[in-house]
């Protein structure tokens, strides 16, 4: 069934917006692993097993992001192809034993970063400050998305 060029512009525009907020979503979860680094700094082990949860967990979001990148090109190469995003969704924190718990923390820590640092290259490392700074804010945050 062929869809409207101004649905399909719709469809991957809502596309892109769902793409925006899942590597959001991916970089909230890399600031908890940074807050999770802080807090059991030198206790190696532990942060080790941390790290593998965590790497797999951006792993699979960033190759569920490249699968979606990819599917908007061929859309714009032909819209008719729009119509393939109804059938893709997004699994936030796939691999975590709690995923919704994690995405709900992880949407806290990207909202809060956005507040405190913004216009902050998100690539650029953190201090220990800065660290502190944002896990505390965001824990005032916490109570009342879990509440």
């Amino acid at each position: 069934m062929a869809i409207a060029a101004e649905q399909a512009e719709r469809l991957i525009a809502d596309f892109c917006l769902d793409i925006k907020r899942h590597e959001d979503l991916l970089y909230g979860v890399a600031l908890f692993f940074e807050g999770v680094a802080y807090l059991y700094s030198g206790e190696e082990p532990e942060l080790e097993t941390y790290r593998k949860q965590f790497r797999n967990i951006i792993q699979l979001g960033n190759d569920a992001l490249e699968r979606a990148v990819a599917m908007v090109e061929r859309a714009k190469q032909n819209p008719e192809k729009a119509e393939l995003f109804t059938h893709f969704t997004f699994v936030p924190c796939l691999g975590h034993p709690h995923p919704e718990a994690l995405a709900a923390r992880a949407q806290i820590l990207v909202d809060t970063y956005n507040e405190i640092f913004p216009g902050r290259p998100r690539g650029q490392a953190f201090s220990q400050s800065e660290i502190r700074r944002l896990m505390e804010a965001a824990a005032v945050r916490l109570p009342q998305a879990e509440a």
